[in-house]
């Protein structure tokens, strides 16, 4: 069966359709009952599809029947259960003799020849005449162009059917080739099935229906403003309030920020953030950022990251006095020399990663915020369950994600499918076939963290229908049945993922009793593991490597280790740059590490 949606209803109705299919009635595929086709199909434009549809087979079947007579298998198209199943369809459909043409290579049969072929059209067109139901010429479109057909020939062929090579020739075709499939009907009969009805439909349909609507549909928390407003000023209060005056750097930043932030209404992403960190620092277990979030200083203020992206500065934690450096000598506030507050003798701590604001929100602070987590892979699900008790467990849902053929894969469908049916074929054809190949769906999945937030206002059939990960049930998780890329500036996604890091932490912080928030950064020890061995005991002279980074998250790979001994890092700014130029195809290899061997830049 085809189903169209001919106006917002038909779409929210047809997404109740297709997730009720995936979710309750999924046998091998989606399946949906009559039922309960007839109980959401207000606003839906039904067709009868193609041979597979029960309208063909019951035409066939009476076709057989009468020994593929045409007339005596006309005179039986007025049979009462047939009529009463027509009825329950807008349209009828015909399509070009090739899509059935492998019907001629059935022996259980009436179909022998082209002939038979076209009076099966004929007949399902007085069918409609019958009815009084629009018959449609369509294509069972699966390929753009006819010589598209050798990539789903090579797919069906790693799906183990046969006879691809008889396979029809299902590509878009034009007017004029519509006009000429069906030559063999009266003129004018052809013009209505070809041009009229099918316009007819498309006129059924509305103008502009979008997949989900325009715009962007975050939860509402009528206090999100006013708390992280006051978050974030008393914070800073707390860290910089000398004399109960914010320095004016920090105040200025702070402005541009929640102007931002609230006249784009992402204070939610920013509370909802604070809330599921502040519930995992609570209960024990650090949160760590990822991506660009660190550089807000809202996000620092409000407890979200513990980066601070303010220039290199220094902060006294007695009387709260602030020096900051304008020198430019320092990427980072880590590697200001050791200073003591002139106001009270403190020793300074000293803060500051100089990151513009401009790399989260973008230029003019209207980007779609996209903070991304990192939770002990013990409390994700502990976190998940407090979004979930947050907003409702109706209006939260796993992130979908649709995978995709990749190179290698793609490649070696190629070389099968010419295995198959013993023919020669060029490494460069091979090439050319497998880029074709490449972004076709292979299956659903979920996001490792991703979770969205439908508004209590909306519904989740306004933006998507839903299913099971794969299609498997017992996952026991619902996810969005559009990969969440489509989605991301229209519905609310929180990236909470699980990492070991953390886990890893709160082991340590356990074992030793240290609080690990409290561990001093820089320190010297620590610095001289890039180039020494001896702060764990071991004599250089007895170590076979040049550091102790083996056991270090990220940097105890070859790639980076060989990197460290390259640039042989001696303060904290420098590890930024190793942990960036150390991602990427071809950030490093035959790029920076060129430049840094030929002296054109230091690390």
């Amino acid at each position: 069966i085809l189903l169209l949606s001919k106006d917002p209803l038909g779409l929210y109705n047809l997404y109740r359709l297709c997730s009720t299919a995936h979710l309750n009635y999924f046998y091998y595929s989606p399946r949906i009952p009559r039922s309960v086709l007839t109980y959401y199909g207000i606003g839906i434009v039904k067709g009868m599809a193609c041979v597979d549809g029960e309208i063909f087979q019951n035409v066939l079947r009476i076709f057989n029947e009468n020994d593929g007579d045409y007339e005596k298998s006309k005179s039986h198209l007025k049979d009462t259960t047939l009529l009463r199943k027509v009825e329950q369809y807008d349209f009828l459909e015909v399509q070009p003799l090739t899509n059935n043409a492998f019907l001629l290579r059935k022996e259980d049969n009436a179909v022998k020849n082209k002939e038979d072929l076209q009076n099966l059209n004929r007949l399902i067109i007085e069918l409609g005449k019958i009815v009084n139901k629009p018959v449609c010429a369509t294509g069972d479109v699966h390929f753009l162009n006819p010589e598209d057909d050798i990539y789903r020939k090579i797919l069906m062929t790693n799906m183990n059917f046969d006879d691809m090579e008889e396979m029809a020739d299902l590509y878009f075709r034009t007017t004029d080739e519509m006009i000429k499939e069906f030559s063999y009907l009266d003129q004018d009969v052809v013009h209505q099935i070809v041009i009229e009805n099918p316009q007819k439909i498309a006129n059924a349909v509305e103008d502009h229906i979008r997949p989900f609507p325009e715009g962007s549909f975050p939860p509402i928390i009528k206090s999100a403003d006013h708390d992280i407003q006051e978050l974030t000023m008393n914070r800073a209060q707390e860290i910089y309030g000398y004399q109960n005056r914010l320095p004016e750097i920090v105040e200025a930043r702070i402005k541009r920020e929640l102007d931002s932030i609230i006249n784009n209404g992402f204070s939610i992403m920013y509370y909802i953030a604070h809330s599921v960190v502040k519930k995992s620092n609570d209960d024990g277990f650090i949160v760590g950022s990822r991506g660009s979030v660190g550089s807000s200083l809202v996000a620092t203020l409000c407890g979200i990251t513990e980066v601070n992206p303010l220039q290199p500065h220094y902060i006294c934690p007695n009387c709260k006095y602030s020096e900051f450096d304008n020198s430019g000598d320092y990427g980072s506030g880590f590697d200001l020399p050791e200073k003591k507050c002139p106001k009270c003798g403190t020793l300074f701590i000293r803060e500051g990663q100089d990151i513009p604001f401009e790399t989260f929100l973008g230029f003019y602070g209207d980007k779609q915020p996209d903070i991304d987590l990192n939770f002990s892979g013990f409390y994700q699900p502990k976190a998940h369950q407090f979004i979930e008790e947050m907003f409702g467990e109706k209006q939260t849902f796993r992130a979908g994600t649709i995978s995709s053929y990749a190179e290698k894969n793609s490649a070696g469908m190629v070389l099968n499918y010419f295995e198959e049916n013993e023919r020669p074929v060029s490494q460069t054809e091979v090439t050319r076939l497998a880029q074709g190949l490449q972004g076709v769906k292979v299956t659903t999945g979920q996001h490792p963290g991703g979770m969205v937030v439908i508004p209590k206002e909306r519904d989740i059939f306004d933006f998507t229908p839903i299913q099971y990960p794969a299609n498997k049930k017992e996952s026991g998780v619902i996810t969005t049945h559009f990969d969440f890329n489509s989605l991301h500036d229209t519905i609310l996604k929180l990236d909470i993922l699980g990492h070991d890091d953390p886990s890893m932490l709160k082991m340590l912080g356990d074992t030793t009793g240290i609080d690990v928030t409290k561990i001093p950064i820089p320190d010297e020890k620590v610095m001289s593991l890039f180039h020494s061995t001896e702060a764990l005991g071991i004599p250089d002279e007895e170590s076979t490597i040049k550091s102790a980074t083996i056991g270090l998250p990220e940097l105890g790979t070859f790639l980076v280790r060989s990197m460290i001994a390259e640039t042989k890092p001696k303060q904290f700014y420098d590890l930024v740059q190793i942990s960036g130029l150390s991602h990427g195809t071809d950030v490093w290899s035959g790029n920076a590490q060129d430049l840094i061997r030929d002296g054109i830049c230091t690390i």
